[in-house]
């Protein structure tokens, strides 16, 4: 097993989650503005067949300033602590220093929603200009989107959960987590040709349509790897963002998988494909029970790192370019330029042996 999963659990519970290094982000206007994608440059054309310059929006610069003016930007995450949300809020903070305009007030919710609410309306009170929003619940998100509207800020956010009529930032959840779910499933057949593995895959349905195309992603890559595998293969659990509930739900689901069988699992973010995989690993039995890491956080790496003969990689988003293309697609919109409706971070395999793991 490449060393035990279970007593890494003790340490990790609580954890609340919302969810390499060739950078690819793909633009995907909404509705109206088609897309191509040409390795990391977006170009988008609109209707009437104007097109947005392709540029690179993780490497903001000083050119986003515009005659003097300074803006002042808030920023409302879901976490202080969460390693992927971490990287982001750094990553931010510091393209907002590097351009030299630009400032950052940061308001934290705790994956709670009215709070989330409360402290918008404290950061437009203080005087933003513009926002980026990292809330993940998104029954929330229209009342954050009304009031945005209200006082005429601009403003993107980042997937979690959709901002009703702004753009959006993140991962392409589908595409993403199928690719995720082809790299375990040839790291499985390479162990085990013609093996008919089973399937335990950590949903979120509660963060709404966006974070569960993520696990119905990995179920068609699952399908694909595996044509014609039985229904019965395949089980849902619902995570509800978090490590320790990811476990507990693992491990009751696994007692439906008859012994000697192997096992993958995957989930909607690192922190709940580890707890999927730690739950099935500790109720036992099988030859095997593999991962693959979904967003490439610090956490999900070390995983990568700490277990190679379990775990296949990590699909790896990047989350240290995410603050950097949020900062460059509203300080645009600032300046009157037309940014893309949706702007998806493609992500890469990285595994311990390629060496994108980052593994010491």
């Amino acid at each position: 097993m490449g060393g035990s999963p279970t007593g890494e659990l003790e340490k990790e519970r609580g954890i609340k989650v919302a969810n390499k290094k060739s950078t690819g982000i793909r633009s995907m206007a909404r509705i109206a503005l088609p897309v191509v994608l040409v390795a990391g440059m977006a170009v988008v054309t609109s209707n009437a067949g104007a097109s947005i310059k392709p540029h690179d929006l993780s490497h903001p610069t000083s050119a986003l300033c515009k005659s003097g003016k300074t803006y002042k930007i808030g920023y409302e995450v879901f976490s202080s602590s969460q390693p992927f949300a971490v990287s982001v809020s750094n990553s931010l903070v510091a393209a907002a220093k590097a351009v030299g305009c630009a400032t950052v007030v940061t308001e934290v919710d705790n994956m709670n929603g009215p709070q989330a609410i409360a402290n918008v309306k404290t950061e437009i009170n203080e005087g933003i200009t513009l926002f980026v929003d990292f809330q993940v619940l998104a029954p929330y998100q229209q009342a954050i989107a009304n009031l945005l509207k209200a006082h005429h800020i601009p403003a993107v956010t980042i997937v979690g959960a959709l901002l009703p009529g702004f753009p959006s930032l993140g991962l392409s959840p589908f595409n993403g987590e199928k690719s995720g779910m082809l790299a375990q499933a040839a790291f499985v057949k390479a162990k085990y040709p013609g093996i008919k593995p089973y399937f335990v895959g950590g949903a979120e349905p509660e963060s709404g349509a966006a974070v569960l195309l993520r696990y119905q992603g990995a179920v068609a890559g699952f399908k694909q790897a595996f044509p014609g595998i039985p229904a019965s293969h395949i089980i849902e659990v619902d995570t509800n963002g978090t490590q320790s509930t990811a476990y507990s739900v693992a491990k009751q689901a696994a007692s439906r998988i008859p012994a000697g069988s192997v096992v993958m699992t995957q989930a909607v973010n690192d922190e709940d494909t580890a707890g999927v995989w730690q739950g099935v690993s500790a109720h036992g039995g099988f030859k095997l029970v593999t991962a693959e890491s979904f967003g490439g956080d610090s956490y999900g790496m070390s995983q990568v790192c700490k277990y190679p003969k379990n775990y296949s990689g990590a699909w790896d988003l990047e989350p240290q370019t995410w603050g950097p293309t949020a900062l460059s697609l509203v300080m645009e919109q600032e300046n009157g330029l037309k940014v893309p409706g949706t702007t998806s971070i493609l992500g890469v395999q990285a595994t311990k042996a390629n060496k994108l793991a980052g593994c010491k």
